[in-house]
């Protein structure tokens, strides 16, 4: 059988001197296309938040239900509920799948650095991404107990990586930071109302309490119901006074021109005066919204009266002038606030 002509000496021996060579270029590439699919990153946005990709990992960016997910083939994550008071502590490095909360999260970018005893540390060329988040927050915001701490790290991750990462994680802490902001508005929102349901709880076992403390006076007439409603205000003043059907006292006004006047009406009777009140015309009535004893700038609450029902339409017009002069007078100090 006919194999052909042999090769020839020269070209065995060029072909044994590039070979080395072309082995050589080739692998030259492969590590550089190696290198470039380590450092190779992609951020941008995704339906409903943002995404980050690396070699190995990503970092997705859920908006509508306040989370990140975090996925790598290696990386260490622990977590543990919030009401556990131990120190978080890393395990071994392995896959991680992880959902993380978004309000309060802390994301840190770290440079590894080679210790040499003394000699300045240096940098390996690799970082540490590292998140730590709570559901404290938004838990807290929500009334709602339970929650947990979570403690993840990716390392080591290239600097170039590190680097890009740095700058996604920045869009990051903006998301965050609003976040924070309307659960802490939330949370001292809820604690203001707490706080004013209290007071005004409070205030009103203190009425209940003062009410009980009066002498009841039972069945008086009218003559002497004003006579005693002026004896307790101390002042006997200009009056106007309507009636019921059965002949008792539906409302009353007392107006000292100091300022200091005597309400009642719906069952309610108020000696104060005109500091900070307001007139106001209803339909067929004036409303006199006054201050009690319980008033303050932390709860400035008025109290309201409905006074002049069935009184004519020049009866009330000349009386809310006359109250809305010595409400500027008082509000000017023209008259000093008794």
């Amino acid at each position: 059988m006919h194999w052909g002509p042999p090769m020839s000496e020269p070209w065995l021996w060029i072909a044994g001197l590039l070979t080395p060579v072309v082995l050589a270029v080739v692998g030259f590439y492969a590590y550089v296309e190696q290198q470039a699919r380590l450092l190779k990153t992609r951020a941008g946005s995704i339906p409903g938040g943002l995404r980050f990709e690396a070699h190995g990992w990503s970092v997705e960016v859920q908006r509508v239900g306040q989370q990140l997910v975090v996925q790598a083939r290696h990386g260490q994550y622990t977590h543990a509920p919030l009401s556990a008071a131990s120190t978080l502590e890393l395990g071994a490095p392995g896959p991680v799948n992880a959902t993380l909360p978004a309000p309060g999260l802390q994301i840190e970018v770290t440079r590894n650095v080679r210790e040499q005893e003394g000699r300045t540390p240096q940098p390996t060329g690799q970082c540490s991404v590292v998140f730590r988040a709570s559901d404290e927050s938004a838990f807290a915001a929500a009334e709602k107990p339970g929650g947990e701490r979570h403690l993840l790290r990716l390392d080591p991750v290239p600097e170039p990586v590190a680097a890009n990462f740095q700058q996604f994680a920045g869009q990051i802490r903006v998301w965050v930071d609003r976040l924070d902001r309307n659960l802490a508005q939330q949370v001292l929102q809820r604690q203001q109302r707490l706080e004013a349901e209290a007071a005004a709880e409070a205030r009103a076992a203190a009425r209940a309490k003062k009410a009980a403390e009066q002498p009841v006076v039972q069945d008086l007439e009218p003559e002497a119901q004003i006579a005693h409603w002026r004896k307790v205000a101390g002042f006997s003043g200009t009056s106007e006074v309507g009636y019921a059907d059965d002949g008792k006292i539906d409302w009353f006004i007392d107006l000292d021109p100091r300022g200091r006047i005597t309400l009642h009406a719906d069952r309610r009777t108020v000696h104060t005066t005109l500091l900070g009140a307001t007139v106001s015309s209803l339909a067929g009535e004036l409303e006199v919204a006054v201050r009690d004893e319980y008033w303050s700038e932390a709860e400035p609450e008025l109290k309201n009266f409905r006074l002049f029902k069935g009184a004519h339409s020049e009866v009330r017009r000349a009386w809310k002038e006359r109250l809305e002069i010595l409400i500027g007078k008082l509000r000017n100090g023209e008259i000093a606030s008794p």
